[in-house]
């Protein structure tokens, strides 16, 4: 049981980390780009104005879609692993989260749900457990080296 915890209570977590997200009204496009906005004016290389200060907030907005969900995606897959689907399953259920989290969205004041997050999202949790199974493969690479003796 305790390792069953210890596998899944950083995915219920993060899981609720994102869903708090999703309700706050703090993370709307509008109120970023306004941070973002007044946080450039401050900066010497800053001019603050509308347009660099949105496609910033876009980037900014779309790289945290991509972070949040691959963090999801390899905690899944630790809780998994060392099952034969466990790349399969995270990227599932994070992929699954993502709709779901976008469908709450939809219900929240000053939110947008469109599919393009979900596909943002998919491909964070892609990405991230593209990134776990080349350090597991360069891991086990070197670990076999030093056991040769190279």
């Amino acid at each position: 049981m305790r390792d069953f915890l210890s596998r899944w209570v950083p995915v219920i977590l993060w899981c609720l980390v994102i869903y708090s997200f999703s309700e706050s009204s703090w993370f709307t496009g509008a109120n970023t780009a306004h941070v973002l906005q007044v946080i450039l004016s401050y900066l010497p290389f800053g001019s603050g104005d509308e347009e660099g200060s949105s496609f910033l907030n876009f980037l900014i907005r779309k790289a945290a879609h991509l972070t949040e969900f691959g963090i999801l995606a390899a905690l899944v897959w630790r809780a998994l692993w060392p099952k034969r689907w466990a790349y399969a399953g995270a990227w599932l259920f994070a992929t699954a989260y993502a709709a779901t989290d976008e469908w709450h969205q939809s219900f929240e004041p000053g939110r947008t749900a469109t599919p393009k997050d979900v596909a943002i999202d998919s491909c964070g949790a892609l990405l991230a457990l593209l990134i776990v199974f080349v350090c597991r493969h360069w891991l086990r690479t070197k670990h076999r080296a030093v056991k040769r003796g190279v």
